[in-house]
């Protein structure tokens, strides 16, 4: 913790007036002078002493999200305490000082032994992890003319997912000229729709599935056995394999790593349209390390998946020789290039897109609403 007195141009402007008019005062003594140069020299020590007083009995702590998003406020918690029987706070701010700059919180008034707790909406900018370090509490009151702050050394951390844009429910079949995605037959017996095999009657099957007339042959009671329904899975892949300096960016456009930042965002939002339509998804970065989880649905899952693209480190160097393996007869690959819809070695059947086509695949009624 550490304290300061801060003075800024209304505060010099007045003192730099109590110098004139002592200075006055010290060569031509007079009583209107002296009295007005008292006054003034009062001010400013009493504006130091109820400003910074009741600091030195303040206390707070900051408590901030594990995960925000791009675009989206940011809530960031603040709890003051004033630990003081006897002095009351007014009129106090907050302001951090390193990692997410922005307007000051305001307090109003924290009385002897109490704690008020404030929040501040900060709007992330930049995906990744979001480092905040010193934060300051800082008062002018009564006069405006000197203040006082205490600075409090506490570290936080909070890692900002990708920009997530609604995409249109049509989005996959338009990529594809069709309906690429729904249920599916698997190889595992369940509560399904498709006919998987006859087996014989074991203690617990249902009537309903007794397959009757193979039973009426006069053979052991046979059922019948079905697949379970699975759904498509939806690979999206993400070629970082290009370093972001030898990128073909336009001239005139966004640079080369504004489009991979926002093919970082078409593979977010790619994902989060595949799991909104109940899908099972996986991500595949090339280039890039980037941790491998099975295909699976929910929010959960998907979160692990944004913080995957979140914890890109695009200054990081390049894999150029990684390549993308087969998918399974069950997914459809959507490969997320910067620049360019070029084939990526290792998967024929992917459907290839490029930065520039995540506005057209924007939900323009959802952005509006």
């Amino acid at each position: 913790m550490r304290r300061r007195y801060h003075f800024h141009p209304p505060g010099v402007l007045y003192l730099s007036m109590v110098v004139a008019v002592g200075a006055a005062a010290v060569h031509r003594p007079a009583n209107l002078l002296i009295w007005v140069f008292a006054a003034m020299l009062s001010g400013v020590i009493l504006s130091g002493l109820l400003s910074g007083q009741p600091l030195m009995s303040v206390r707070a702590k900051r408590s901030v999200p594990r995960t925000a998003r791009v675009g989206e406020p940011l809530a960031v918690r603040y709890a003051v305490c004033n630990r003081s029987r006897v002095w009351p706070l007014f009129a106090r701010f907050i302001r951090e000082e390193a990692g997410a700059p922005g307007p000051r919180t305001f307090v109003r008034h924290v009385g002897p032994g109490g704690t008020v707790e404030i929040e501040a909406v900060r709007w992330p900018s930049h995906r990744g992890p979001l480092r905040l370090g010193r934060f300051r509490v800082e008062s002018f009151f009564p006069f405006g003319l000197v203040g006082k702050s205490v600075s409090f050394e506490e570290a936080a951390e909070c890692l900002v997912l990708p920009r997530v844009v609604p995409l249109r429910r049509s989005a996959f079949e338009s990529l594809g000229g069709g309906p690429l995605l729904g249920p599916t037959t698997s190889g595992r017996s369940g509560p399904g729709s498709d006919f998987l095999g006859i087996r014989e009657y074991r203690p617990g099957d249902s009537l309903r599935h007794v397959a009757w007339r193979r039973s009426a042959s006069g053979g052991p009671l046979a059922v019948i056995e079905r697949s379970v329904d699975a759904p498509r899975r939806v690979r999206v892949a993400l070629d970082l394999r290009c370093p972001t300096a030898v990128l073909a960016a336009g001239a005139d456009g966004p640079t080369a790593r504004e489009l991979e930042e926002t093919a970082i965002s078409l593979a977010a939002s790619l994902l989060s349209r595949a799991q909104q339509d109940g899908f099972e998804t996986l991500l595949a970065v090339l280039g890039l390390p980037s941790p491998s989880v099975p295909a699976r649905r929910g929010h959960g899952h998907l979160h692990r998946q944004l913080a995957s693209l979140a914890s890109l480190d695009l200054d990081a160097a390049r894999d150029g020789s990684a390549t993308l393996g087969p998918a399974g007869g069950r997914a459809v690959t959507l490969v997320v290039h910067p620049v360019g819809a070029g084939a990526v070695a290792g998967s024929p059947e992917g459907i290839h897109l490029d930065a520039a086509q995540l506005e057209s695949l924007r939900d323009a009624e959802g952005a509006a609403g």
